[in-house]
């Protein structure tokens, strides 16, 4: 029952999906703060229950609960200039489309007691709700990633911190349980009738650099936009990608596992890139936060690697490897599959 609890879990709609996005751009005047909130109407509706139960939110839905929303959005976003509370007024919304759907945007407007040097940003949208949620506030040419309802700290013309997208880079590889996924049923047969921890270590090895090759290839490529694709099917295409890691297990279609780190990997790669593409970052940021953000995903990629691979050696000889092998690549591929079913009808 418990194990059945997991699965039903893991297949969730939440995992199903790329974690969800607001921005809070800002724009400062002498003592006046303008702007714009955009807020995925999906998003809204899991807050705010906005649709009528026909599965279709209209814009006559939208603006009925309208009221709603404002309040909503007045209660958990707050701004302070230099450490005094400015006065928050939000406009008449409109429908924008992003990559990943219709938005809720809103004209945002503070008035402030002085021209500030320091804002205090409090953002505490649909946390309760969706763990993975980040609120993303853009002021004075830099961007602040909000991962929790705690108020930020923004120092006018500091510019972007370039650590600030590595922590990011490792918060959404451990976060990303896809590619998290992936990565253990590449790893997992590597300790298999090994009598050596190194023998399984120069394995796992090559796989992990091949998929850090590949992934990083697309990554480029796709954030400075020379080659992008729908997020609907970069998301379908990255879960099919895990259930093809996870059969070779089973079925043991191609030993060598780093030609799939490899090829697959270059799916995971157009997936990461879409991290900082809906960022909306300047072109003068984007260098800075690519270098960053995958720097991050490598150091979070390796702490699950090392991990993982000392784990697996020390019960390679015993049942629980045997099942966790078998039955837990067959799980995950079962799992994968439910993905990417959520994922191409979404």
């Amino acid at each position: 029952m418990k194990a059945l609890a997991i699965l039903l879990l893991l297949t969730a709609p939440a995992w199903a999906h790329k974690p969800s996005d607001a921005h809070l751009s800002l724009d400062v005047h002498g003592d006046r703060v303008t702007g714009r909130l955009d807020i995925a109407v999906r998003d809204l509706e899991g807050a705010l229950s906005i649709d009528d139960g026909d599965g279709q939110i209209t814009w006559g839905e939208l603006q009925a609960a309208a009221p709603r929303i404002t309040t909503y959005i007045e209660q958990r976003v707050a701004i302070a200039a230099d450490g005094t509370p400015c006065t928050l007024d939000l406009g008449t919304a409109k429908l924008v489309d992003l990559s990943d759907g219709a938005y809720w945007a809103v004209p945002v407007s503070a008035a402030c007691t002085r021209t500030p040097h320091t804002f205090d940003v409090t953002y505490q949208l649909l946390f309760d709700l969706d763990a993975q949620h980040r609120g993303l506030v853009h002021v004075d040419g830099q961007t602040v990633i909000m991962r929790d309802g705690a108020p930020v700290h923004i120092q006018l013309g500091a510019g972007t911190s370039i650590l600030s997208f590595v922590r990011y880079g490792i918060w959404h590889i451990w976060m990303g349980l896809d590619h998290v996924l992936f990565l253990v049923c590449l790893i997992l047969p590597s300790v298999w009738k090994r009598d050596s921890l190194r023998k399984a270590g120069r394995e796992v090895f090559e796989i992990v650099t091949a998929f850090t090759l590949a992934h990083s290839i697309t990554l480029v490529i796709s954030a400075v936009g020379l080659l992008r694709f729908p997020s609907r099917y970069v998301e379908t295409a990255i879960a099919l990608s895990v259930v093809a890691a996870a059969l070779n297990n089973v079925v043991r279609a191609v030993d060598a596992r780093w030609a799939v780190a490899f090829s697959l990997g270059l799916l995971h790669g157009f997936g990461f890139s879409s991290v900082l593409i809906d960022l909306g970052l300047p072109s003068h940021e984007l260098i800075g936060a690519l270098l960053g953000f995958n720097a991050g995903v490598e150091l979070g990629q390796a702490a699950i690697v090392i991990a993982l691979l000392s784990f697996l050696f020390l019960m390679r000889r015993t049942l629980a490897y045997q099942a966790l092998l078998w039955a837990g690549s067959s799980t995950v591929a079962l799992i994968a599959t439910v993905w990417s079913y959520q994922r191409w009808v979404a």
